[in-house]
């Protein structure tokens, strides 16, 4: 009878085994979406692998249950405590009915207006501006927008436009533009100083007019990028080359973190609906994700479909990095991202009804 009893807790440790080999990298996960990089930015990578994490467990998890083993109660737990950050993925919604009027919101970044390779230049510039202009936005918010061409041919489609301080941030309206400014970053970093907004008198067939403040925000990237990381591991040990390769995800997630600190507390101050759009360089299980959609609504997770890549140029990973996030009584009809040929990352676009 004890030798049977220690056999079936044999089994049950033999089928625990797989979690609990990476349970210690889900929970550091898990604190990474809930708790800020700043102070404590260690645990922000851990953030960006949670995909694979889940992944693991669900898969480990199914297994037992179709074995019947008792260890997939404590599976089946496990994924129900870290669901919620899993749920900003994949989305599955079909497109709502739409209402008389809808306004269309797109932002993308465009690779200062290059494909890739940064070839064919003139060519590519007018491609990407012929193409954005064929997806007839209403508000358009481009990152990395430093080609005077591009902005030019933008300009004369639509005849409200702003554009920051350091010329890489602009919104483009079909309504006019009733003020705008540039907020400085008071934790700045090359290439990325600050966000602009813009308050748009938008109207409707029915003579209804509201009046939305549109931000576009590019904040730091991660300085990751895979040829560097090839380079470095071709100099370096892997232990090395995937310590220094933290080290760089750590100091660019606090600095992320400030800058998102600073862009909640402004956003507080608004006396308009806010809409928080751009490229944010981090995914939907990061911390910046859990902050940015407290009492907001992301316009993918909620209305669009499938996983929703925006960036296109990590080994052929989905990551969903640029967000139109809306104000919670908003009423969003469809969110999503287009396939193009040049840019690193591919424009999502939202459309939306403000009228109740």
């Amino acid at each position: 009878m004890v030798r049977n009893r220690s056999f079936k807790n044999m089994l049950w440790n033999i089928w625990l085994i797989p979690h609990w080999l990476i349970l210690p990298f889900t929970m550091l996960s898990a604190l990474g979406f809930y708790f800020s990089p700043n102070p404590i930015p260690f645990i922000s990578p851990f953030a960006l692998a949670f995909p694979i994490f889940f992944i693991w467990h669900l898969f480990w998890t199914l297994i037992s249950i179709l074995r019947l083993k008792p260890a997939s109660l404590f599976g089946i737990i496990l994924i129900a405590l870290i669901y919620p950050q899993f749920k900003g993925i994949i989305s599955y919604h079909k497109t709502d009915k739409k209402e008389n009027k809808v306004f269309k919101i797109v932002s993308w970044n465009v690779h200062n207006w290059k494909n890739i390779n940064w070839s064919d230049v003139e060519l590519t510039e007018t491609n990407m501006g012929n193409w954005i202009l064929n997806t007839d936005p209403d508000i358009l918010c481009i990152q990395e927008n430093n080609s005077k061409g591009a902005s030019k041919m933008l300009k004369n489609s639509f005849p409200y436009n702003v554009t920051g301080k350091y010329k890489m941030l602009s919104i483009y309206s079909k309504y006019p533009i009733l003020q705008w400014d540039f907020e400085p970053y008071s934790s700045v970093y090359p290439g990325h100083k600050g966000f602009i907004w813009a308050d748009i008198e938008i109207s409707d067939p029915e003579g209804n007019i509201d009046t939305l403040r549109m931000t576009n925000i590019h904040l730091v990237t991660t300085t990751f990028d895979k040829n560097e990381a090839i380079n470095r591991n071709e100099k370096l040990d892997v232990s090395k080359s995937i310590y220094k390769s933290f080290l760089s995800l750590t100091k660019t997630a606090k600095k992320r973190s400030q800058q998102l600190d600073q862009i909640l507390e402004w956003k507080k101050h608004s006396n308009h609906p806010v809409f928080l759009s751009g490229d944010f360089n981090e995914i939907p299980t990061s911390n910046a994700y859990f902050r940015v959609t407290q009492n907001m609504k992301d316009a993918f997770s909620l209305a669009g479909s499938g996983l929703g890549s925006t960036y296109t140029n990590l080994w052929g990973f989905p990551l969903r990095i640029d967000w139109v996030i809306c104000p919670s009584e908003i009423n969003i009809h469809s969110a999503k991202t287009l396939k193009q040929e040049w840019s690193d990352h591919n424009p999502i676009i939202v459309e939306i009804s403000p009228f109740k």
